[in-house]
């Protein structure tokens, strides 16, 4: 089973790793990272490390990014530099709720496909009154 590290600036990394909790419970393999204000990045580096050895049993690791280019992202890009050629590591920037329920909902069961994974997050992302007045 993938182990999964979701990060963030600030506490959001935690919000949807507590959130989650309500729909899956206690799950296994699954961590959150928060970069703060005073954290350095080169320590964050090795904070992030840490997370993905804690949570890979040997199936490899998903980490989830708030955004692109952002810190933790850029953190982590450091990391993923280290072995491009290694499936074991998979980087996804734009986390949202959805896309960490579709991995607990699917990650048993095999391998996640990163694909499905985007497109939960994408699909969650619209304008509730255009939809509404659509369905009028």
């Amino acid at each position: 089973m993938k182990g999964i590290v979701i990060t963030s600036h600030g506490p959001m990394a935690q919000g949807i790793l507590e959130t989650s909790k309500l729909f899956f419970g206690e799950q296994p393999q699954i961590k959150a990272c928060c970069l703060s204000a005073e954290d350095n990045p080169d320590e964050f580096v090795d904070v992030l490390k840490a997370a993905i050895a804690e949570v890979d049993t040997g199936d490899g690791v998903v980490v989830f990014c708030d955004m692109l280019f952002g810190s933790p992202c850029n953190c982590m890009a450091r990391i993923a530099a280290e072995d491009m050629e290694s499936d074991k590591l998979q980087v996804i920037t734009g986390v949202n709720l959805a896309m960490i329920l579709q991995i607990l909902a699917t990650r048993e069961a095999g391998d996640p496909e990163m694909e499905d994974l985007l497109k939960s997050g994408h699909d969650g992302i619209a304008d509730l009154k255009a939809i509404l007045k659509a369905n009028l």
